[in-house]
C-alpha cells in the first residue's frame, strides 16, 4: 500500500517517521530536508523519501493530510493527479472545515479524522514530541482503512475508530480551539492556563459545546470535563501550534480554529478573542 504524508511539520513528520519502517511512505513537503525526532530523551533520524511534489506516475492508496489549514487546498493540488476516487484521504488538521473543503474539491474517499499529539518543529528542523506519542482517530470504512489501522498500531501509534466519528472530531476541536484561544491570547503555556485561566477555559468550552449542538453534534458536560482533565494532564510547558505561529509573526490557522466559531457565535468570548487576535496583524 502506497501512503503519502502531506506536510512535514510536527504531525506529518512524526507520522511519516513512525510508518516508514512499516510500509511504503512518501513525505510530500517543500520545507523538509530530513526527519529527526526528539522523543523521550532519544534523538532518531529517519530515512524517508521526501519530495516537494510526488512522482508523476505514482498512485497513492492513502493520503494523510497534515498541512496547515490556510494552505490546505494549495498543497493538495500537488497530489491531485496521484489519487483517484478509491484513494482514502485522511485529514488530521484541526477543526471541521478541512474535511468539508476536501470533500468539495477532490475526487477521493475523504474520511473524518483527528490526531492527539503534542509535537512541534524546532528551529533546527527537528521535531520534538512531548507526552506519550500520538493517537489517531478516524473512520474505518473499508479494507484500506483497516490496513491503515494495522499499520498505525504496528508503528506504535494508537488508534480509535469510533462509530460516531463526527462527535470524536468535535471533541478534539473542543479541546484544541479552547487551548489555542487562551494560550495564544495570553501567550501562556498549558500549565499557566491551568493556574490562571481555568474558569475562562471552561467558559470557552461551554461556548464551543453550544456551537456543536447547533451543528447537530451532541457534546455535553462530560466532554467539557474531559477537555479540562486533558489540559491538566498535559505537559505544563506545552504550547499550541497557533501560539507558536503567532510568536513567529504568522497568522497560522486563526481563521480555521477560531474564525469558524466566531462566525457561528459572534457575541461570545471566542469571537472577542478572535477579533483581538486579528488586530495583532
Amino acid at each position: 500500500m502506497n501512503i503519502a504524508i502531506l506536510g512535514g511539520g510536527g504531525v506529518g513528520g512524526y507520522i511519516a517517521a513512525k510508518l516508514s519502517p512499516i510500509c511504503s511512505v512518501d513525505l510530500i513537503s517543500d520545507s523538509t530536508n530530513e526527519v529527526v525526532i526528539k522523543e523521550q530523551d532519544t534523538i532518531t533520524k529517519y530515512d524517508i523519501p521526501i519530495c516537494a511534489t510526488p512522482p508523476k506516475e505514482k498512485r497513492y492508496d492513502v493520503v494523510i493530510v497534515a498541512t496547515k489549514s490556510n494552505v490546505l487546498l494549495e498543497k493538495m493540488k500537488k497530489i491531485e493527479k496521484n489519487i483517484d476516487e478509491k484513494s482514502v484521504v485522511l485529514p488530521l488538521l484541526n477543526g471541521v472545515l478541512p474535511y468539508i473543503l476536501l470533500k468539495k474539491h477532490f475526487a477521493a474517499t475523504v474520511i473524518h479524522g483527528a490526531v492527539y499529539i503534542i509535537s512541534n518543529k524546532q528551529n533546527d528542523g527537528s521535531i520534538e514530541v512531548k507526552g506519550k506519542g500520538a493517537m489517531v482517530v478516524f473512520e474505518n470504512i473499508n479494507e484500506t482503512t483497516q490496513s491503515l489501522k494495522a499499520y498505525f498500531e504496528k508503528a506504535g501509534i494508537k488508534t480509535q475508530t469510533p462509530e460516531n466519528i463526527e462527535k470524536a472530531v468535535w471533541q478534539k476541536y473542543l479541546f484544541i480551539a479552547a487551548t489555542a484561544a487562551l494560550a495564544t491570547y495570553y501567550n501562556q503555556t498549558f500549565g499557566e492556563i491551568v493556574s490562571h485561566h481555568l474558569e475562562e477555559f471552561r467558559s470557552i468550552l461551554e461556548e464551543i459545546v453550544h456551537v456543536a449542538r447547533n451543528e447537530g453534534v451532541a457534546l455535553d458536560e462530560d466532554d467539557i470535563q474531559k477537555a479540562i482533565d486533558l489540559l491538566q494532564k498535559s505537559p505544563t510547558n506545552a504550547k499550541t501550534s497557533l501560539q507558536l505561529d503567532f510568536e513567529k509573526g504568522r497568522k497560522g490557522e486563526l481563521d480555521n480554529l477560531l474564525g469558524f466559531l466566531a462566525q457561528k457565535m459572534p457575541t461570545g468570548n471566542i469571537a472577542k478573542i478572535y477579533r483581538e487576535l486579528q488586530l495583532r496583524f
